[in-house]
């Protein structure tokens, strides 16, 4: 299963008050555009619930939805925050 550490729920939990979000609105993990096919791009969304398919769970008192899809190459991983030139972004450990 994917781990989200307590700083990048609070990241994202901001994101999601920061849009208006309500409060049992989750974050959907899901597929991004890449022009690699080799590679794996995932972007973030603010859902209020889950697509049929996806694996749903709640991590510091975020709902946490991942794409079916994702949801094995995500396995084991850890989502954190780091500090990057361009200001504080979300990464996979």
């Amino acid at each position: 299963m994917l781990t989200v550490t307590k700083r990048a729920s609070a990241l994202l939990k901001a994101a999601k008050a920061a849009e208006g979000a309500a409060d049992d609105a989750g974050i959907r993990i899901r597929r991004g555009v890449t022009a690699n096919e080799s590679k794996i791009s995932v972007g973030f969304a603010i859902s209020n619930e889950p697509d049929p398919d996806d694996e749903e769970f709640e991590q510091h008192g975020l709902r946490i939805f991942v794409e079916d899809v994702l949801v094995e190459p995500l396995d084991g991983r850890t989502l954190d925050v780091r500090e990057a030139a361009e200001g504080t972004e979300l990464v996979f450990r």
